[in-house]
């Protein structure tokens, strides 16, 4: 049904999928009668970016704070 990655344990199974198979894997489970605790999408990067100690600080302090800005709903980044 287009599940890309699949982890499962003890308390959950997550199912990983294209962006464009998304909707199909939703009905999938609705049709199997498999209730979603939550159906959504992130953003996982192709490449990553290594950074120093100081750059790595410097930039998770920004996510902190755009994180914690009410008006902001998500926050992506490449960090390795």
């Amino acid at each position: 049904a287009g599940a890309e990655d699949i982890e499962q344990n003890e308390e959950e199974t997550v199912i990983h999928t294209k962006f464009t198979d998304f909707g199909m894997m939703v009905k999938f489970l609705e049709d199997k009668k498999i209730e979603a605790i939550s159906a959504e999408l992130h953003y996982l990067p192709t490449t990553t970016k290594e950074l120093s100690e100081a750059e790595q600080d410097e930039v998770l302090t920004l996510i902190d704070a755009l994180e914690d800005d009410d008006d902001v709903q998500n926050v992506y980044h490449n960090l390795a």
